[in-house]
């Protein structure tokens, strides 16, 4: 993979100029990525860099805070720019991804890369290429777990091959100058390693392995003379701790679980000995999302699951402060982005209220709060659709968290009878928060409510939340839909004859059970990479990771044996239920899907075709799960606006 150095004139997203005015904002405005994404501050606070596109063009930029100035570093080729972060003040890394294969002999896989670039002198260099005996086939060659006190090195690991056996996951010491990497003595991994722990010194602290074959899960800790030794261990096809870093004034491992416990505990792990204390930072039925940590995965904080997210950080003073800094941004979703190395700046994101998406600057000592950039700033004020939190209660009495998108343009008092999108979300142990949706306010700027329920089965709201839907797709988990859809019907809120439901990858089997289980109460249907055959999904995963797996395990858990569950899978898979439908398909699947292959959208096509049921797949060539490229996304939301009007518009 290879990045070249280029000069742009172009205004980038920190200068951009709002567009004309227009009756509502081109479909470009929503399926193209944002003007800036992924920005991060540097640990002296001089800089924030980011990823800025500009005429569909992706590049590596820089904030200067002091002046205002913005300026493109390098122009980004064809390639998927995943994100930036500093490695001190003069190293800006940059992640990247293409679809590859390794020379045509294996399976396709997203190939990540880390690339290093020097402010200073403006070189940049691709992290670990030349290193000598390195396997590159899934080597996670994009990961960093730490840096050098000098900032001149930092530490990711990496699959080395050795004759006669299978590659180790070893910790390498790279140089940001060369991109070449050294083997650090004592710091070799097996097959089975899964993560290395570092402290700000550069002293390996720690590694964790996990044996799939064995079912057994390690934490493995360094002594002062580079030996390491088990210090906890469990016999488990998925480990119940996940390390979140280190707790540098404690000298402790941070290990988040949901043993024994509704909601996720964080608990510190001596390295002495293994023995767990805590729980540390819990809320009263509130979900632990995860660690805030540094750039050497030191932790500082803890982040909250909710509609709107939520922090706590160690620090009394800075806690106290940086609450202060979010409660003076009204009516909005904050997220803590990063900060520097003293925390005297810190950077925040602000969307999901009356305002586009945008970028804000805390300065602590100033006590000043300072936007600085628009992720789109082509949308306008009076384009962002209202986005409210509500709750209903599924048949079985179940609470339901769920947000509704007000369509734009429609006052308070006329939000009755509107056509209406159901949207429920992928995963599906994720959930949906207040935010800026980019396809929630497509569809209402097209004139439509959006109601998106975090069902059950989703994450975010307790481990019993999310186990409550397992064996229950197409039966509770879809029945939490159905009732959100009727509740806003009874409410007057949503007419009954203009209702569609539309999902992405999990979601897109929601829309198709829908269509399948409840034929009646949807006018359309719309799955972009959707699942249709559950024994299809479940024979991939299968596949991909082995019937030994955790990754398999967890599916089979989740959705059923499909030996002992056959007729039960069967009969909530929407590709053998094609004869149920009555609403028209629009189907949507990119051909390069690694994560549900397109051949789900071809067999439910095939099936609705056989049944005479009205259907119409768009196949995007060349795209992944995601839809990623702006191309690919903008023409989705064509067919989809076409497809909506044509069936439930006004």
């Amino acid at each position: 993979m290879r990045l070249f150095t280029a000069f742009a004139s172009a205004c980038l997203a920190w200068c951009a100029v709002a567009a004309p005015a227009t009756a509502k904002p081109p479909l470009a405005a929503f399926g193209d990525l944002p003007a800036v994404r992924s920005p991060d501050i540097s640990a002296d606070g001089k800089h924030v860099a980011y990823i800025s596109r500009v005429n569909g063009i992706d590049y590596l930029a820089k904030y200067e805070v002091e002046t205002g100035k913005n300026e493109a570093l390098i122009r980004i080729p064809d390639v998927k720019a995943i994100g930036t972060y500093w490695v001190g003040s003069n190293y800006i890394i940059l992640l990247a991804s293409q679809l590859t294969s390794n020379n045509g002999q294996t399976k396709r896989y997203e190939d990540t890369s880390a690339f290093a670039y020097n402010i200073s002198t403006k070189k940049i260099v691709q992290l670990l290429v030349g290193t000598q005996n390195l396997y590159s086939f899934q080597s996670g060659l994009g990961r960093i777990v730490g840096t050098d006190p000098g900032g001149q090195h930092v530490y990711m690991p990496a699959y080395i091959e050795r004759t006669g056996s299978d590659p180790t996951f070893d910790l390498l010491k790279v140089n940001l100058e060369t991109g070449h990497g050294a083997r650090i003595p004592g710091a070799t991994g097996t097959t089975s390693t899964v993560n290395w722990i570092m402290n700000s010194k550069g002293d390996v602290l720690a590694r964790t392995e996990f044996s799939e074959k064995r079912s057994l899960y390690e934490i493995r800790s360094y002594d002062a003379a580079g030996g390491d030794r088990v210090i906890y261990s469990e016999t488990t096809k998925r480990p119940s701790l996940g390390i979140a870093g280190f707790a540098e004034r404690d000298g402790a491992l941070v290990a988040f679980t949901y043993e024994n416990s509704e909601f996720p505990q964080m608990y510190e792990i001596s390295l002495a000995d293994g023995k767990l204390s805590g729980p540390m930072k819990t809320r009263e039925g509130v979900e632990l999302a995860g660690a805030i940590n540094d750039e050497n995965k030191v932790v500082v904080g803890v982040s909250y699951s909710g509609l709107y997210p939520s922090y706590e950080l160690f620090d009394e003073t800075l806690n106290r402060e940086i609450k202060a800094a979010i409660a003076a941004i009204p009516d909005a979703a904050v997220s803590l982005i990063s900060g520097t190395d003293d925390w005297s700046k810190v950077l925040l994101d602000a969307e999901g209220g009356v305002q586009p998406p945008r970028y804000m600057l805390y300065d602590r000592p100033a006590r000043r709060l300072s936007p600085i950039a628009r992720a789109r700033p082509e949308i306008k004020p009076e384009e962002v659709a209202e986005v409210v939190t509500v709750e209903y209660k599924a048949r079985d009495g179940l609470p339901i968290p769920t947000l509704v998108t007000w369509p734009v343009g429609v006052p308070a008092d006329q939000r009755k009878n509107l056509p209406m999108i159901v949207v429920p979300h992928g995963g599906p142990e994720s959930y949906d928060a207040v935010g800026y949706d980019w396809l929630a306010q497509f569809l209402a700027n097209e004139g439509y409510v959006v109601l998106q329920p975090n069902f059950r089965g989703s994450g975010g709201f307790g481990a019993g939340f999310a186990r409550a839907g397992y064996g229950e797709w197409g039966r509770k988990m879809q029945d939490d839909v159905t009732d959100g859809a009727q509740a806003l019907m009874r409410m007057g809120w949503a007419d009954p004859s203009r209702t569609c439901i539309l999902g992405w990858s999990y979601g897109g089997y929601s829309a198709l059970a829908g269509g399948a289980l409840t034929p009646a109460l949807y006018k359309c249907v719309v799955a972009i990479a959707g699942v249709s055959d559950l024994k299809t999904m479940l024979g991939h995963e299968k596949r991909e990771h082995g019937a030994e797996s955790r990754t398999y395990a967890y599916w089979s858990s989740v959705i059923g044996d499909p030996n002992k569950d056959s007729a039960a899978i069967e009969a909530v898979s929407p590709y053998r239920l094609a004869a149920n439908f009555k609403a028209p398909v629009l189907l949507i699947h990119g051909s390069d899907d690694l994560v549900v292959p397109d051949r789900h959208s071809e067999l439910m096509e095939q099936a609705l075709k056989s049944a005479n049921k009205p259907v119409t797949y768009i196949r995007v060539g060349k795209d992944d799960h995601n839809l990623a490229a702006p191309e690919s996304r903008t023409r989705a939301l064509s067919e989809i606006a076409r497809f909506l009007n044509e069936h439930i518009g006004k």
